[in-house]
């Protein structure tokens, strides 16, 4: 008996008719005081200028806080993406308490870790703005991606160890090398050349979290840019790299009602035929002065995915031996499963609970379980019944 099941489908999106770029970038400096880390400085850049807030002028780094964020609680930037690289990791810690403070805080959170924050605020919510990740969508350091973007402000240098409560009044000699981080000789040399006994901490940490934030407001810039000129799709409703891939996707290449919304138990069914990919060890003995060579295959699934067929489109539900109405029936197989006798690297695999953990695991005898139907058709070339 079959039955074909009606599925909702995943629907085409539109491409984006104008550019959007509403945004502003947040950076934070902090020092560590008794194994906890300090914000002494904020910095924040809009596109035009940038505005920052030093701990020199505050009692305490609370206030320093409030007053940055209200400082972007405006009507201006109502509705704007605030940037913040590696945000989900650290900046956002030290943001947090204070937002929920001054309006409503709404986190979104997958697989346990924060995507974004939406924050709205006035009298009736009716202003707001989103905290995002940039790392998120440019999974690179901010040195690597100003370098890489060829922007004109690149990321400068800094002795983030040099600093703490007691010199934040700090004007003199610059730092010794070893309170810069991954630095060079050569590279603290030319920085050092810069000054003549005249370092002065508080400007050159404002001037260091300013261009922070500038260089990332310029790489995200052409970032965005270069999606819509490629894509018609604006970066500013994907907090991630899957998400805006995913959506270029649906706006630029998929067709109308071609990929299911496939859930409830069929999707469960049809989950427990995947299992992951098999992966061999082997330890080779190369005669001596015989080279060996390793390779690594990138982009293996897209390329599989272009050669083979994969199943699409509305689900066909059966009961029974399908290969009595089709032979060549092409899906997924709830079978009984027994392997060769005389087999030495069994290859079909399934889930098994072991010590209340999930294992995946190639076993031989026989077990019945879910199978997709390609796996089943090369399985019976080393000798598998089903």
């Amino acid at each position: 008996m079959t039955r074909e099941i009606k599925s909702k489908f995943i629907k085409k999106l539109d491409k984006s008719k104008n550019l959007i770029n509403k945004f502003i970038t947040l950076d934070i400096e902090t020092f560590v005081k008794d194994n906890v880390l300090i914000p002494y400085c904020i910095s924040i850049y809009d596109g035009k200028k940038s505005y920052s807030f030093g701990l020199w002028d505050y009692e305490t780094h609370e206030m320093m806080i409030i007053d940055c964020l209200k400082s972007i609680m405006i009507r201006k930037y109502n509705r704007y993406n605030i940037y913040i690289h590696n945000m989900a990791k650290f900046d956002i810690i030290f943001l947090l308490k204070y937002l929920v403070k001054l309006g409503e805080v709404k986190p979104i959170i997958h697989n346990g870790r924060l995507i974004s924050v939406n924050f709205t605020f006035g009298e009736n919510l009716e202003y707001g703005f989103q905290f995002k990740d940039s790392y998120l969508i440019l999974l690179a350091s901010l040195d690597k991606l100003t370098k890489g973007f060829g922007v004109k402000t690149v990321k400068s240098i800094f002795p983030h160890f040099f600093i703490n409560e007691t010199n934040l009044d700090y004007i003199g000699e610059v730092p010794d090398i070893k309170f810069f981080n991954k630095i060079n000789p050569s590279d603290y040399n030319n920085y050092k050349k810069s000054f003549n006994n005249n370092w002065n901490l508080k400007y050159e940490v404002v001037k260091y979290c300013e261009i922070d934030c500038i260089s990332l407001y310029q790489v995200i810039t052409k970032f965005s840019n270069l999606i819509f000129s490629l894509f018609s799709k604006n970066i500013d409703n994907y907090p991630t790299l899957p998400s805006l891939a995913f959506a270029i996707f649906r706006s630029n290449f998929m067709d109308e009602n071609s990929i299911p919304q496939i859930s409830g138990q069929i999707s469960k069914n049809i989950r427990k035929g995947y299992t992951g990919g098999a992966v061999d060890v082997y330890i080779p003995e190369n005669p001596n002065g015989v080279k060996l060579y390793g390779y690594d295959v990138n982009a293996l699934y897209p390329s599989q995915m272009q050669k083979w067929d994969m199943p699409v489109g509305n689900v066909t539900y059966f009961n029974g031996d399908i290969t009595k109405i089709d032979v060549n029936a092409f899906g997924f197989f709830y079978c009984r499963i027994e392997t060769p006798n005389d087999i030495k690297h069994p290859i079909i695999q399934t889930h098994v609970k072991i010590n209340n953990t999930t294992r995946t695991v190639a076993p031989i005898g026989i077990w019945e379980d879910m199978i997709f139907s390609e796996e089943l058709n090369n399985a019976k070339k080393y000798g598998y019944k089903f």
